[in-house]
């Protein structure tokens, strides 16, 4: 029992959180790798792979909304508003407002079908129909595991909040594979595949949500901005979905972009992106989560110390990873991808855009973990700015560049722009070291008058 309790106090402690979280992303990474070169050995890069992989970034997008912009805001205020009542009274209603948002975005797809197309340059096919269908069915399943994952982190659960949107993924992987095991597959696998995956885990967090909160009474459902400590999420969240919104409108023009250079680019970027990002989803997505957990539970004079310590923890690994994937980009590119259709000449156009896909992994990682110090200050609405004017700037100079520049440059004009915002971020944040009344503590006064 001592040697138990011993473990478990040790567990909890930073660093061996930090490692099972690496090692937990490790592992999703590995199945990644798997699920890649599947693809690319029984799909390689063709119309059916293009209609899909642009597809699935509806989506995604939002997925990108809940495990990052929407966890920035939530995050926070349900720690605040847990620690004060032991209950989140606005819960109820934030879900039942978020499943009537993700059906009508589920019907939006389906009826916008045509316009989604011509966007990405598809035809319309039957199975091209049917992969928009099955890809809107992701919507509510996405918004339920990012309301888990929240609530998870709120609760200093980091494992469960790293592991919960690689799980989608796992299971789309054992899907596919399944499916060429059985002899099955077939161009709708693609899609199958992954709404299977958010679909599992959608309902499984949807569960345990609801076994969580315990229900009141007074709890409000349709007027739940009537509680104070909502609207402040509200405000939060508002600045958070307009950035994010921003992010949206900045990786569909750049899929436009792409699009524009020939068949088979979307699908040789997105092989390209899903490589320059091993350091998000390896280093920055466990970080961000474990640092964000610290800084809600930090005293305020304590925030800045915490920021800067896990800031050059950070930016130190993300270097030093991006200097490795960069050096070993072509033994990793064959590793992965060199099966079945793949060929020399998709190797040589996926090694040409890694390098600005590495970058941009750098600045982005880089960039979320002073988002998240940002808006536990409560300065999301400066973040949001400051953003919104980079990717404005990203998309002036790819318009600039257009009918000359390639994929690589496409992705550089973002890496450029975005490195300028982010420096200014940080020297927002490191210049950040006034302490400030803490939210709870605003809240709490407020309630008594």
């Amino acid at each position: 029992m001592n040697y138990l309790k011993k473990l478990s106090r040790y567990a909890s402690g930073s660093a061996a959180l930090l490692a099972i979280s690496l090692a937990t992303s490790g592992i999703f990474k590995l199945s990644a790798f798997a699920r890649e070169a599947f693809i690319a050995a029984k799909f390689g890069l063709s119309a059916v792979t293009d209609a899909y992989f642009g597809l699935q970034q509806f989506p995604l997008a939002l997925a990108s909304f809940m495990f990052g912009a929407f966890s920035l805001a939530f995050t926070p205020a349900y720690e605040n508003a847990r620690r004060r009542s032991g209950n989140v009274e606005w819960l109820p209603g934030l879900l039942f407002y978020s499943c009537l948002f993700g059906a009508v975005l589920t019907v939006l797809m389906v009826v916008c079908a045509p316009y989604l197309l011509q966007l990405i340059h598809t035809t319309d096919t039957s199975e091209v129909r049917s992969t928009v269908v099955l890809l809107g069915v992701c919507f509510l399943p996405i918004i339920w595991i990012g309301i888990w994952k929240g609530i998870c982190s709120a609760r200093g659960q980091n494992l469960w909040a790293t592991s919960l949107p690689g799980l989608p993924y796992l299971i789309m992987t054992v899907v596919l594979v399944g499916s060429y095991a059985i002899g099955r597959l077939s161009n709708l696998s693609l899609p199958v595949s992954l709404t299977a995956g958010f679909a599992l885990v959608g309902f499984y967090s949807l569960v345990r949500i609801w076994k969580s909160q315990q229900l009141r009474g007074g709890s409000p459902v349709f007027a739940v901005w009537n509680v104070l400590e909502c609207r402040h999420f509200l405000r939060q969240l508002a600045a958070s979905a307009v950035e994010n919104a921003g992010f949206i409108a900045n990786q569909s023009l750049l899929l436009y972009f792409l699009a524009r250079l020939g068949t088979g680019v979307i699908s040789a970027n997105n092989c390209a992106m899903r490589i320059g990002m091993l350091g998000y989803t390896l280093l920055s997505m466990p970080l961000t989560s474990l640092v964000q957990s610290r800084l809600c539970s930090a005293e305020d004079k304590e925030r800045p110390t915490v920021f800067r310590r896990w800031l050059v923890v950070h930016a130190t690994l993300q270097l030093l990873f991006a200097v490795a994937a960069c050096a070993f980009r072509f033994p990793l590119l064959r590793m992965v991808y060199m099966h079945g259709k793949f060929g020399g000449t998709e190797l040589a156009e996926v090694a040409h855009i890694l390098p600005a896909w590495i970058g941009y992994c750098v600045v982005m990682s880089l960039s979320e973990l002073s988002a998240g110090y940002l808006f536990i200050r409560s300065m999301g609405v400066h973040y949001m700015r400051i953003r919104l004017c980079a990717y404005l700037a990203a998309n002036v100079l790819r318009f600039a560049v257009t009918g000359t520049a390639g994929a690589a440059t496409m992705i550089w004009c973002s890496v450029i722009i975005e490195a300028f915002v982010l420096a200014l971020n940080l020297r927002t944040c490191l210049a950040e070291s006034k302490p400030r009344l803490a939210v709870s503590t605003v809240m709490a006064a407020a309630s008594a008058s």
